[in-house]
């Protein structure tokens, strides 16, 4: 599958694998057992066309004539004066060079190590634990001058240094403990549970809808420069590759007293478990279940049957649809779904889900995805069809389509929402 990574200002990847793409009955596939022998391809017509100079040049001299020079096609041109030719091929002398692939798709150099982008937190090398490092608050400056080799770059959570996570988790915990944004939040009381009231107001929408992966990536920006503007957060962002631990989520570091707290399994008559540990430990919330604004604490019901469904075959699976609407349909039902009700309780209630802070871990794994799915084509940053709402008949998304989280932060066009590597976004994923 496509990784993300490091790209020069051209928007070419830095340090990606050697692979070919190909157009296989309608899906999309990765051939990296293939790039051998196009390279032997390609050596083989560079010979070849170079033997047949050099039979021209044998030609030319027997005859009299000046002799081309070798390097290009003779072309004819008004007048006796040869245009100058083009040059040969060049020829990649190994995978870690560029050549063209299939659907003039580009095909990058081999990973060495992540170049640490202009502004962000250093990549860790091996099992080396990262450094943290300061990112500007929020984004903003880099909406004029953002471009994919200054964009932000977001840290899977095994890359992620100790000390960031602490703050990460410190800075939502801040959110909690803020004055609420005020009464157009329904039942919040904190600033934290403004995202959860307006994720529920909106719930019909942006879900099942063309609308769903980028509002929810737009959501995710607009929970990032809160954590920014009013808590202080000033480290990259994590993310977390669940297909790490599919099967296993109870297992993860995420889950551990340091950060999110522990993931107990269903009670004997299948309900959830208020959390106790953690930094989010005693937390009660107030808006939800569903509609009702009712205190109920922060609780959690693994089902790692279900969490087993977050894994690399179901996800690569989705990455093969050629269709925006395929995509995030198989997407949406498949590892989202099956994320959010792996966790269970709080996470599996649709509309309040936002209520576990893990919630935003979760989207950044989709949102990943969204990414991966984006890079094997540069039109689906430019490109979206569908609904934007769950209307009768349903309005059509376009380009212009505003998403917004009702006052929290500026509304933002589907456009900017689309490319995350120019605009206000300016991010990117370690891999």
């Amino acid at each position: 599958m496509f990784n993300d990574g490091p790209m020069d200002a051209s928007g070419n990847w830095i340090d990606r694998p050697l692979a070919i793409l190909e157009d296989i009955e309608d899906k999309l596939e990765l051939h990296f057992d293939k790039v051998k022998q196009k390279i032997e391809d390609d050596l083989e017509k560079v010979h070849d066309h170079f033997e047949q100079l050099q039979d021209k040049f044998d030609d030319d001299l027997k005859s009299g004539l000046k002799p081309l020079k070798l390097g290009g096609h003779a072309q004819k041109s008004d007048g006796n004066k040869a245009k100058k030719p083009a040059s040969p091929p060049k020829t990649p002398s190994a995978p870690g060079q560029s050549m063209k692939a299939p659907d003039n798709s580009k095909v990058p150099k081999e990973p060495e190590e992540t170049k640490k982008p202009s502004s962000g937190s250093k990549e860790s090398s091996g099992d080396k634990e990262p450094s943290g490092s300061k990112e500007p608050s929020g984004n903003k400056e880099a909406a004029a001058t953002c471009n994919p080799s200054n964009s932000h770059v977001r840290y899977e959570w095994s890359s992620y240094a100790k000390a960031d996570r602490t703050a990460f988790v410190t800075a939502i915990k801040c959110l909690q403990g803020k004055p609420s944004g005020g009464s157009q939040f329904t039942g919040s009381q904190n600033r934290y549970e403004d995202l959860i009231s307006v994720h529920r107001g909106m719930t019909a929408n942006i879900h099942q809808t063309a609308a769903f992966l980028v509002w929810h990536r737009y959501f995710v920006w607009v929970f990032e420069q809160l954590l920014r503007d009013e808590c202080g957060f000033d480290k990259a962002m994590p993310w977390w590759d669940e297909t790490k631990h599919a099967g296993n989520f109870a297992a993860s570091d995420v889950f551990i007293d340091e950060w999110f707290g522990h993931l107990p399994a269903k009670t004997s008559d299948g309900q959830g478990t208020c959390i106790v540990s953690g930094e989010f430990s005693g937390t009660t919330l107030h808006v939800g279940p569903g509609q009702n604004n009712e205190n109920h604490c922060l609780s959690r019901a693994v089902d790692e049957s279900q969490t087993a469904q977050c894994n690399k075959d179901f996800t690569n699976s989705c990455l093969s649809m050629k269709s925006y609407e395929e995509f995030r349909d198989c997407f949406e039902l498949g590892p989202h779904g099956y994320g959010h009700n792996g966790i269970g309780a709080v996470m599996a209630e649709v509309s309040a889900s936002v209520g576990d802070p893990i919630f935003f871990m979760h989207h950044l794994f989709v949102d990943h995805t969204f990414r991966i799915w984006q890079n094997a084509n540069p039109s689906r940053r430019t490109t979206i069809s569908g609904c934007a709402d769950a209307k009768s008949p349903c309005t059509p998304i376009t380009l212009d389509t505003m998403l917004s989280s009702s006052g929290i932060m500026p509304d933002m066009a589907v456009r900017d929402a689309l490319n995350t590597l120019s605009g206000p976004l300016c991010y990117h994923y370690n891999y």
